[in-house]
């Protein structure tokens, strides 16, 4: 059930191919955070961290060799990046955990959207879009969720259980702290009836400030234009 992610399943063809697009990713993902207002963070994971998570997974299907992260200030401008970013390069894969459910299900409160950008030679890399609110917290839930997946035969029960306990804490600082954002937007749109609610459609470039501007329109906004767009093809459906 292992996703494949790279055209070799290789190790040393792949680590190799990644390493030497590790500044074309950086300048890539700088530009991108530059367009959405946002702070950018890319590594390459270290050799022998990618050679030990190689004995559990195939080569093929290593997804985060070479990783890049964009941090925004809001979860509507995670989305509107996503969406910016999917119409410049292919991504193959998406998980979107920015959402209420996050990993709730899967005993974590990890708030962040993944996704697997393919590059033209047939090679991935991962970006992940976070809150930077939420940064710290989700470095300190990652971290742990790592010892716990792929060091856990390592461990005493000791300190399987205290990290166990420490993933409690984080998941209780990242669902308040999700939620405490989730309501600040939701504030702002000053209604609770979700044809009011802004969809983001786009950005601009606010003229005095010179800062990226996210645009919207509400749901009724857009069923009335197609309401509009519907009548008038109506009328000129007979013309010639």
């Amino acid at each position: 059930n292992d996703r494949i992610y790279h055209i070799s399943n290789d190790f040393n063809t792949i680590y190799k191919t990644l390493s030497a697009k590790l500044p074309e990713v950086t300048k890539w993902i700088e530009n991108t955070a530059k367009k959405y207002n946002g702070e950018f963070k890319a590594r390459l994971k270290v050799l022998e961290a990618a050679k030990s998570k190689n004995k559990f997974v195939p080569a093929e299907s290593l997804s985060d060799i070479l990783g890049v992260r964009l941090l925004v200030n809001s979860i509507n401008e995670a989305k509107v990046a996503l969406n910016g970013i999917s119409k410049s390069v292919r991504l193959i894969h998406i998980d979107d955990f920015l959402d209420d459910i996050g990993r709730s299900n899967k005993g974590s409160e990890y708030r962040a959207i993944h996704a697997q950008v393919l590059t033209k030679d047939g090679y991935t890399f991962e970006l992940q879009i976070r809150l930077k609110a939420l940064e710290k917290s989700t470095d300190k839930s990652h971290a742990i969720y790592k010892q716990l997946k792929w060091n856990k035969d390592y461990l005493t029960a000791d300190e399987i259980a205290k990290l166990q306990g420490e993933q409690v804490k984080i998941n209780s600082e990242l669902k308040a702290g999700y939620f405490k954002a989730q309501k600040k937007e939701f504030a702002i749109l000053k209604t609770d009836n979700p044809l009011d609610m802004p969809i983001a459609v786009g950005t601009r470039i606010d003229d005095v400030t010179g800062e990226r501007v996210t645009l919207t329109r509400t749901a009724r906004e857009l069923f009335e234009e197609e309401g509009k767009d519907l009548t008038m093809l109506k009328r000129l459906k007979d013309c010639i």
